[in-house]
C-alpha cells in the first residue's frame, strides 16, 4: 500500500510540474495586464493543465469587416430581441408567443458572448434603440402578428447572410467560430416565421 501511495504521489509532483513549467511558459509571452488576468483565472480553478492554450498571445487587429460584423450583429440581435419582448405579451397566438419567447432566449444568449468578444477587441457595440420598443408597443393589434412574423423573416434573412459571410470569409478566428456556432440557430428562427405565416393564412 505504501508503495502504490508513492507512485500516486509521485504522478502528482510530475503533473504539479508539468503545470508550472507550462504557466512559466506561458507568462514569458504576455503582457503585464494579461499575465494578472491569467494568474487570476488559475488561482481560480477556472484554467486547467493546457490554461496556457486559452491564454495564448492577442490576435492582431480587427479588420474592418470583422468590426462591421459585430456591429452590424450586436445591433441587429438587439432590435429582435425588443421585437419579441413585446410580441411575447402582445400577441394572440400562443404559436407566435412562444416563437418569440425563443427569440428572446436565443438571442439573448448570443448578444452576451458577442458583447464580450466585442469588449475583449475593443469595439464599441450600438447603445439600445428605444424606436424599436415603443413601435412595437404601439403596433396595430389587428395586424401585429402578421407584421411582427415579416419583420423576423426579413430580419432573419440578412441576418443568415450576414452570419455566413463572416463563418466563410472573417479573418478574426473568434468572431468566424462565433458565427459558426450562431448560424444554424439563425437558419432555425428563419424557418419558423416562414410556417407561422402559412399557418395564419
Amino acid at each position: 500500500e505504501s508503495k502504490k501511495l508513492a507512485n500516486v504521489l509521485q504522478g502528482l509532483v510530475a503533473r504539479n510540474q508539468s503545470v508550472e513549467m507550462a504557466t512559466m511558459a506561458t507568462m514569458k509571452t504576455l503582457t503585464l495586464s494579461r499575465q494578472l488576468r491569467f494568474l487570476a483565472l488559475l488561482s481560480a480553478g477556472l484554467l486547467g493543465v493546457n490554461a496556457h492554450a486559452a491564454m495564448s498571445p492577442a490576435a492582431g487587429p480587427l479588420s474592418g469587416a470583422d468590426r462591421s460584423f459585430i456591429e452590424k450583429a450586436a445591433k441587429a440581435g438587439m432590435e429582435d430581441v425588443d421585437a419579441s419582448r413585446v410580441a411575447a405579451e402582445r400577441s394572440s397566438n400562443p404559436a407566435v408567443r412562444d416563437f418569440a419567447s425563443m427569440i428572446v432566449n436565443d438571442h439573448e444568449s448570443a448578444n452576451a458572448t458577442l458583447a464580450s468578444i466585442a469588449a475583449a477587441r475593443g469595439v464599441t457595440i450600438p447603445a439600445k434603440d428605444m424606436v424599436t420598443v415603443k413601435k412595437w408597443t404601439k403596433q396595430d393589434s389587428k395586424d401585429f402578428d402578421h407584421d411582427y412574423l415579416a419583420k423576423m423573416v426579413s430580419d432573419h434573412e440578412d441576418a443568415v447572410k450576414l452570419f455566413q459571410k463572416q463563418a466563410n470569409e472573417g479573418k478574426d478566428d473568434e468572431t468566424v467560430m462565433f458565427a459558426r456556432k450562431v448560424l444554424p440557430k439563425l437558419e432555425h428562427h428563419l424557418q419558423v416565421p416562414n410556417d407561422l405565416k402559412r399557418a395564419l393564412k
